[in-house]
């Protein structure tokens, strides 16, 4: 488990400081600690309750989600891109940015349909509401985020078929990459978009507990029933979450 500090702690304070969902694998926040581990950037760490009103947080950051991302005297950022071009700035060596134009907007592409807003998490987080939600009188936590994050029925339904899509091209530049004879996702080294995917592909094969140590009683929620999805996660894809978890990532996760 991580090392929590009272948020007032790491107010407080200078240099690095991380805002991450307590005992959940936020895909965001799983990501982005473990570039910055990459980049052996030292962190502190305090803790955003998923659901809850964090007021604090919210007087601080100015936003009630995780992650939150604080370096020095700078404004507090949460945004996957900002957070990336932080870590970037902070240790531009190793770059988990190509430098290649072409390379780089397709990594930023593929990011953005992984992380940003109608992406695979904005999707596949709408499809994990819909149960609570449809059964009735969901836990005031959900019902909080499905407000926040515009949940309708309807959104959920059609949420499986975006999801898939971008499985497919996934597989696709995967495929592609290895027939080059290149590991990665994007050119010949390893990138963001290879952190992303696997912190983002637990919300569709959610890691085993003594990798992921996500409760019993919250494991049902990242079940995955949409058969169209099921159907687009080729095995390449699972393999290559393996090999850069394996390489890159702290087993278990710290949640």
């Amino acid at each position: 488990m991580l090392d929590y500090l009272p948020l007032e702690a790491i107010i407080a304070r200078q240099g690095l400081r991380l805002v991450l969902v307590r005992g959940l694998p936020s895909p965001w926040g799983q990501a982005a600690k473990a570039m910055f581990e990459f980049k052996q950037l030292p962190y502190v760490v305090a803790a955003q309750e998923a659901g809850g009103d964090n007021p604090q947080l919210v007087a601080w950051a100015g936003e009630n989600s995780g992650p939150i991302v604080a370096w020095n005297d700078d404004k507090p950022i949460h945004r996957w891109y900002d957070i990336l071009q932080l870590a970037e700035r902070l240790a531009p060596v190793p770059s988990l940015v190509p430098a290649d134009p072409l390379e780089r907007a397709l990594m930023m592409g593929f990011a953005h349909e992984l992380c940003g807003d109608g992406g695979l998490g904005w999707n596949r987080r709408l499809q994990m509401f819909a149960p609570m939600i449809d059964a009735g009188n969901p836990p005031e936590a959900i019902a909080r985020m499905a407000t926040k994050y515009r949940y309708t029925a309807a959104d959920a339904r059609a949420a499986g078929a975006p999801i898939a899509r971008l499985l497919e091209a996934l597989a696709t530049q995967l495929k592609t990459q290895h027939a080059r004879g290149r590991a990665f996702f994007i050119g010949d080294t390893l990138s963001a978009l290879d952190f992303y995917w696997v912190a983002f592909m637990n919300l569709l094969d959610l890691l085993p507990p003594d990798r992921c140590p996500v409760p019993d009683s919250l494991r049902p929620m990242f079940e995955l029933h949409d058969e169209t999805v099921c159907a687009a996660l080729d095995p390449v894809l699972s393999a290559h979450r393996e090999r850069v978890f394996t390489g890159y990532f702290r087993n278990p996760m710290e949640l």
